[in-house]
């Protein structure tokens, strides 16, 4: 008999559909040997007997062995909304600058902000059985572990945590908001992560989809895209034995039948966003074979109007069709005529529905307005005028105005901070030594008038001065 547990399906912090991204495009990243073996079940709910599970299979024509041992009054395997807890923890790690001791210090709503999940009460809860059996659960990795430093495949044996501190309100055991944790990542994964091996991660794609047997299904797919011995390469197909798939996502009935029953959910998600192209089957019973195809995103032309129109929160396919159905003269001249409109102070509810809109309009729906100077036309050029979208950003809580700058900040400027830099960035935003509103603007203006690299100096210099305070 199922029970409902932590990795049951659960309700989103109002994720916004987001396109996948090219591997080029990506700043995150998440630990190689922890995305490929699958440590997590893809499986929503589990039987309560679920406590073990064992996967043979071969890595570069060798035997190989992957072990789980949970504790059972935690809610057995880890399963779920785990593996989205996981990747939150590992990616705070990596923001943090990777630190040789493996220790993230944050917060039990930075969790679950960073996961994509909701932030009611429950979910705190939720949370903290997560934590226990990601502390709890002893995985044993037999001649499976990518040492990347040696070159080699090793035995590894650890916890996912090895280290957890949590503090509570008054009296209670229970996280809540406010608490305030000291987590430690095992040691493998530590040193693999500052060994480099790693892979870029979507994350802003990931957090958007709807279901948690998705997001592990997408994690899955997305690591075994890349070649293990040399994570950098990445395939378009992937083809792989039915059970095989089942064990390697950790799902509990392994009739061929219930296999794909259980992933077709996940199939036609990542087919609905952009990520698959395909999933076809070939043979029968226990002898099928899925076969994968990717969309192939890093072949999709680029362009400077591309990323302008990415700036405004277009999809890279919309904004790709939008050039394919009218050609670059008519969304250039609807684009400046989105601008004026933006800056005579024209009211729009979705700034990038709208510029979509007026690209598409045949029947006049909007006036023709004067056109927005450019900035770097004339010495006296007009001051920046904020979207509506940066203005509503400066409402809301500390947490929710750096998690929205960041967010900007980081799609504009992509590669040209380090991680460390980001992290220093993040610090200062929420120390107030920065300003979540005016650093939004003046990215964002930057960008407009072509001038990142300057922005980018100034803003190493300022990072400079949090780094002496916070020292």
């Amino acid at each position: 008999m199922a029970r409902k547990t932590a990795g049951a399906p659960g309700k989103r912090s109002g994720p916004t559909r987001v396109a996948p991204r090219p591997a080029s495009d990506l700043i995150r990243f998440e630990e190689a040997n922890v995305a490929r073996l699958g440590l997590i079940s893809v499986q929503e709910r589990i039987p309560e007997a679920y406590t073990s599970w064992t996967v043979e299979f071969h890595v570069d024509g060798r035997p190989a062995r992957l072990t789980c041992d949970a504790v059972a009054k935690y809610g057995g395997v880890p399963h779920g909304l785990d593996g989205d807890v996981a990747t939150a923890i590992i990616d705070l790690y990596v923001e943090a600058g990777t630190p040789g001791d493996g220790t993230v210090r944050t917060t039990a709503y930075q969790i679950l902000r960073r996961a994509g999940l909701d932030t009611s009460g429950r979910y705190y809860q939720s949370l903290l059985q997560t934590l226990f059996r990601l502390r709890t659960t002893t995985y044993t990795a037999s001649e499976a572990w990518r040492d990347h430093g040696r070159g080699n495949w090793t035995t590894a044996t650890f916890n996912y945590l090895s280290e957890l501190e949590f503090t509570s309100d008054d009296e209670a055991t229970e996280l809540s908001s406010g608490s305030v944790l000291k987590i430690r990542l095992a040691e493998p994964i530590v040193r693999s992560i500052r060994a480099q091996y790693t892979k870029p991660l979507d994350l802003d794609f990931l957090t958007s989809l709807e279901r948690p047997q998705t997001r592990a299904v997408y994690r899955l797919l997305d690591a075994r895209r890349y070649d293990p011995v040399a994570p950098g390469v990445m395939q378009r197909t992937l083809s792989v034995n039915i059970i095989e798939w089942a064990e390697a996502c950790k799902i509990v009935d392994r009739r061929s039948n219930k296999i794909r029953a259980t992933l077709q959910g996940a199939h036609e998600e990542l087919m609905l966003r952009g990520y698959l192209e395909d999933v076809t089957y070939e043979g029968r019973g226990r002898a099928q074979t899925i076969n994968y195809r990717f969309v192939a995103l890093d072949a999709q032309a680029s362009s400077p109007l591309i990323d302008t129109l990415r700036s405004h929160r277009v999809s890279l396919p919309v904004a790709q069709k939008l050039l394919t159905d009218f050609g670059e003269a008519h969304v250039e001249t609807r684009l400046r005529k989105f601008e004026a409109l933006l800056a005579s102070g024209y009211k729009a509810r979705n700034r990038s529905a709208l510029l979509v809109d007026v690209v598409r309009d045949d029947q006049d729906k909007y006036p023709d307005m004067p056109p927005v100077p450019r900035p770097a036309a004339a010495p006296d050029a007009p001051t920046y005028m904020p979207t509506l979208d940066e203005v509503a950003s400066e409402d809301g809580s500390l947490e929710d105005r750096v998690e929205a700058a960041m967010k900007t900040v980081q799609f504009l400027l992509r590669e040209r901070l380090s991680v460390s830099e980001y992290a220093l960035l993040r610090l200062g935003l929420i120390l107030g030594q920065l300003d979540c509103a005016q650093l939004t603007r003046e990215a964002t203006r930057a960008k407009r008038e072509d001038r990142l690299a300057e922005f980018v100096t100034d803003l190493l210099d300022a990072l400079q001065h949090v780094r002496l305070e916070a020292s």
